[in-house]
């Protein structure tokens, strides 16, 4: 197993009295990109400001690469690069001048730290260029960039494909898939496209009203089941014996018998509930997405 780069351990955050955050936990091994949702109102951009220092939580445990962010920040702050809020570029400049500014307000960036980071996003052809000119795309690359330039072990991205067309958020979703891989930088990524985040990420957190609902979970673990659908001769009598013969819970909606299946017990099932003199008049699979997942835990979701 990876070192564990980021920690969060029963945060919270009170602000004039009440707790916007109540106990969140999380961790991330390097390596790893996880998704960090949660409905509009959950905590998520809150919690993120902590990880960065924007914020100081009230109570509780955040730690990267082993330090304290309360204790020790600046080394704690050392080994995160983020884009909270869209990165902050000047477009009069050109790339190549953004990130030389930057890189001279820290002591520990030179010259070739800069040009990594700059082939590492794939903007060396443009890099001369001045910003006015980028895509939206290539400026999130570019902020990308900035973000990478000090080395970082954890890297936070707040909603970086908004705006982005279609062809800009599959580029920047390899994108963030090679940085992980061959550099071995842990990603957190926020973001409301689920879907961006099924396809993205090894592992997710989803928070609700202010706590953690699911904790640091594989995605294809998560994704593994798939909801099936029966129309059996008696699906009272499949009902049971998928609960007694199989320990799923199934219900029936309608006509039909529903439950949640991992792919290899469903040759099983049905040939089971043939022997038992049940007539299958129709079956059907669906797989699971993270946004079925997403919905079915938050659902219901108040802001209090």
């Amino acid at each position: 197993m990876g070192k564990e780069v980021l920690l969060l351990d029963n945060v919270i955050k009170t602000i004039k009295g009440k707790n916007i955050i109540k106990g969140i936990s999380f961790s991330m091994k390097e390596g790893e990109i996880m998704g960090f949702l949660g409905p509009n109102g959950a905590g998520k951009s809150t919690t993120l400001r902590m990880i960065v220092g924007l914020s100081r939580p009230t109570s509780g445990k955040i730690e990267i690469c082993g330090c304290s962010i309360v204790k020790n920040y600046v080394k704690a702050m050392s080994n995160v690069g983020c884009i909270i809020e869209g990165p902050d570029l000047y477009n009069y400049m050109s790339g190549i001048d953004n990130l030389k500014m930057l890189a001279s307000m820290s002591k520990n960036v030179g010259k070739g730290d800069i040009i990594n980071s700059v082939k590492l996003v794939g903007l060396k052809n443009r890099i001369e260029d001045k910003v006015s000119t980028y895509s939206l795309g290539m400026k999130q690359r570019l902020g990308i960039a900035q973000a990478l330039m000090h080395n970082p072990k954890l890297l936070i991205l707040d909603e970086p494909t908004n705006g982005l067309d279609p062809s800009g958020i599959s580029e920047l979703r390899n994108l963030i898939k090679k940085i992980a891989k061959e550099q071995n930088i842990s990603v957190l990524i926020s973001s409301h496209l689920i879907s961006e985040i099924e396809l993205m990420c090894d592992k997710v957190t989803i928070i609700k009203n202010g706590k953690t609902i699911l904790e640091s979970s594989d995605v294809d673990k998560l994704l593994n089941n798939q909801n099936v659908f029966w129309v059996l001769s008696d699906n009272e009598k499949g009902k049971e014996i998928l609960k007694d013969v199989w320990k799923i819970n199934g219900q029936i909606v309608k006509e039909k018998l529903e439950a949640q299946v991992s792919p290899d017990k469903l040759e099983g099932i049905n040939s089971y509930f043939i022997e038992q003199g049940l007539k299958i008049r129709y079956v059907d699979n669906k797989h699971k997405t993270l946004e079925d997942l997403f919905l079915s835990l938050t659902e219901g979701n108040e802001i209090v």
